[in-house]
């Protein structure tokens, strides 16, 4: 569905002056009126949607631009973006399949905060923030500005958990309720298919494995538990080699690297390093020769389809099968270039060329820079 997004058939272009009293922010008694809706977000407040919306924004969080793509078949609406998640989209497929995305503006955002002068002149009917900027919440909301919360925190070891919770938020957004529901399906069928190949394999037989968040020459840090990194390794049969000693993200030096080992490396798309930048040992006091994953070339770099791979996107479903592959190739024998044609023509009716393709597996270092 491309354009505006229909809740009801009455518009209410003007109703972005009104939502940002006290009521809303302290979730009192809102009424609907016929031109809106009332949503809960995940700050567990209530907020007032307009019933008609063309304009929306996207700050903080980051990887919800590319949701909110997969639940309407549309970014027509996204008139801003966090200037990483517009790098991010303009080094992704999603320039192709939806190019409206890069007329998003990212001027409302100066260093690394909101600007709310520069924001107003978008005209925004609804801005997505993420939950814990509860302070950015408040300003907003006092301004005037409808906001909704997403958090990307869960107790639960399900990686595919924070997108569908984001999906079924964007369908109550929305109206458009078919796409996320078929997307979740699809991720849930995955992951079931990994776990009854899983089933039988011995927790010695399992890889060890590391995810490298950010990297250059002055910091590595790895993400441990309570990361999107331990969820899907746990997901796709590999054992992290962090999560004893890590909770969130933290920085390690290379002793901590060499005491780990382990079998096989992957790097987000939030650092600009490469595969063969740990290959060819190019960072100044850093011997990654040393290491397991390095001696046996299994050092990946994390997919970029229509977002990064690594946190909540609409390509989790394919990152679960991707990742089960690269733990357990011996188990997992199908054709991933395949299951990604597959998967783009049935959830976004976009039929992409082999280059498409080696463009999403080998994403460049730019995509990390903003």
């Amino acid at each position: 569905m491309k354009g505006k997004l229909f809740l009801y058939s009455a518009s209410l272009l003007f109703l972005l002056a009104g939502c940002g009293d006290s009521d809303t922010v302290s979730n009192k008694d809102l009424e609907p009126s016929k031109e809106t809706k009332l949503i809960t977000d995940e700050l567990n407040r209530e907020v007032e949607i307009p019933g008609e919306l063309d304009r929306v924004v996207m700050g903080s969080i980051l990887p919800y631009f590319s949701t909110w793509y997969i639940g309407t078949n549309s970014t027509d609406e996204i008139v801003g973006i966090h200037p990483n998640s517009y790098n991010a989209a303009s080094n992704s497929i999603l320039k192709d399949l939806s190019p409206s995305i890069l007329d998003a503006k990212t001027n409302f955002i100066e260093n690394g905060e909101v600007n709310i002068e520069e924001l107003m002149t978008l005209d925004p009917q609804v801005y997505f923030e993420i939950a814990n900027q509860e302070k950015t919440v408040q300003k907003l909301e006092e301004t005037g500005i409808t906001t909704v919360a997403l958090d990307t925190t869960t107790d639960s070891m399900n990686p595919l958990d924070t997108l569908n919770r984001w999906l079924t938020l964007t369908g109550e957004v929305t109206g458009i309720s078919d796409r996320p529901e078929a997307i979740i399906e699809e991720g849930e069928k995955n992951q079931k298919m990994i776990d009854d190949t899983l089933s039988d394999v011995k927790e010695e037989d399992k890889p060890r494995v590391m995810v490298l968040q950010y990297h250059s020459n002055g910091e590595i840090s790895v993400p441990g538990k309570n990361m999107h990194g331990n969820r899907w390794i746990h997901a796709t049969g590999g054992i992290d080699v962090a999560e004893d000693e890590i909770d969130g993200i933290k920085a390690v030096n290379m002793e901590q690297i060499y005491k780990w080992n382990p079998d096989i490396i992957y790097i987000t798309n939030f650092t600009e390093t490469q595969p063969e930048d740990l290959f060819n040992n190019v960072f100044d006091g850093q011997d990654w020769s040393q290491i397991k994953a390095v001696q046996d070339k299994k050092v990946y770099k994390m997919p970029l389809g229509i977002y990064r791979w690594y946190p909540p996107s609409g390509d989790a479903p394919l990152m679960l099968k991707w990742m089960a592959q690269k733990n357990h190739p011996e188990l997992f024998d199908y054709d991933m270039n395949g299951e990604i044609k597959d998967y783009y023509q049935r959830f976004y009716d976009y039929d992409l060329s082999n280059e498409q393709v080696h463009e999403i597996l080998n994403p460049p270092s730019e995509a990390a820079k903003y």
